[in-house]
């Protein structure tokens, strides 16, 4: 009974330590075990799991430590400085996007600092190659915004044309009259709008034969005929004047005339124009020459108590006579009378000397 006993006690023992071995196993497995146990597929959850989790404390405070995109006006695209000009022009003028016809920008005086002209108006016109608009000019920079044209004709073209003399961009405005155009001359200097010397005296006509350096301007007078009773002058005339850069003085100066008598016209010529043109029993008004090589003879023919006004321009370059947009041209006279200079303050008047000299 005592043997069966302790038998008993004893398998019971080894039962005992057997269960608990097991336990162990199973609760503390090594890191070796659970690689080896663990599936591929599960170790990627894992590691997708961890991705998409939430930030900690330290990265979401670095994130919020990054400064914001800050588009500055040197970041913006060319675009978005013209509207950025525009908007500050109509928010100063009080002008809305539909009232703006022609809106020209750019760094006109080369500081750096962008400006705009802007014709504002409607059309009430259309020539094709331009539109007459019924309005005014301004001008926007960082210093200043005005309006700087207000047309006395018509109105003015929609197209700004420009004329580049040495380091200066002039802006040409034309104002539209029946029969003529007047043109309106700007520049900018230190962010502000200059007008020209040469402004709004006929129709400037830039880039003369070629040269960006010479230009004409075309006057529009009533100057051919003259009604000595009631003192009115009738007769429209167009005639050319003609102006350049010098690069020396950095200023533009008009081909002015300077006082010949026959006997130099002649020398120059290689003929007596003065015997060879001027009627029998007309008056000489005036001969003089330019410096680019044409010279002038003005002289009057009375009759009926009214004045009549002719001259002649002979061309010593070319060796003919030419007319008032130095085109080759017949004996015919024209009509009306050729200043010696349409600019007096801003004539260059040339030596010419005689056969004695």
């Amino acid at each position: 009974m005592k043997k069966r006993t302790i038998c008993l006690i004893v398998i019971m023992a080894v039962l005992v330590l057997t269960s608990c071995g097991k336990d162990n196993e199973s609760v503390e497995p090594s890191a070796a075990t659970e690689e080896a146990v663990q599936p591929a597929d599960t170790q990627e959850a894992v590691q997708e799991q961890e991705e998409k989790a939430e930030p900690t404390a330290e990265a979401a405070v670095t994130k919020a430590a990054e400064p914001a995109e800050d588009k500055t006006v040197a970041d913006q695209k060319p675009e978005e400085k013209e509207d950025a000009l525009k908007a500050d022009f109509m928010e100063k003028t009080g002008k809305k996007d539909e009232d703006i016809v022609t809106f020209y920008e750019d760094d006109f005086d080369h500081d750096g600092i962008k400006e705009a002209f802007v014709i504002v108006g409607e059309a009430v016109e259309d020539y094709g190659d331009y539109k007459v608009i019924d309005g005014n000019v301004w001008f926007i920079g960082s210093k200043e915004c005005k309006k700087i044209c207000e047309t006395m004709g018509m109105g003015f073209s929609d197209a700004i044309r420009d004329m580049k003399l040495g380091d200066t961009d002039y802006l040409l405005f034309d104002e539209i009259f029946v029969t003529a155009l007047l043109t309106d001359v700007w520049y900018v200097s230190e962010g502000r709008a200059c007008e020209a010397s040469f402004s709004k005296v006929g129709q400037v006509m830039e880039g003369l034969e070629g040269d960006p350096d010479r230009f004409r301007i075309v006057d529009s007078s009533y100057d051919a005929l003259y009604e000595t009773a009631d003192d009115i002058w009738m007769g429209h005339t167009w005639k050319s004047y003609y102006f350049f850069y010098d690069s020396e003085d950095g200023k533009i100066h008009e081909y002015g005339g300077t006082e010949i008598d026959d006997a130099t016209a002649e020398y120059w010529c290689g003929r007596d124009i003065v015997e060879e043109f001027l009627p029998k029993g007309d008056k000489i008004n005036s001969l003089f020459c330019r410096g680019n090589s044409l010279i002038v003879m003005n002289y009057e023919h009375e009759e009926d108590g009214c004045i009549n006004y002719y001259h002649y321009i002979y061309d010593f370059n070319k060796g003919c006579l030419v007319d008032d947009s130095r085109g080759e041209t017949t004996d015919e006279p024209l009509a009306g009378i050729y200043l010696e200079a349409l600019c007096p303050e801003m004539a260059s008047y040339p030596e010419v000397p005689g056969p004695n000299m």
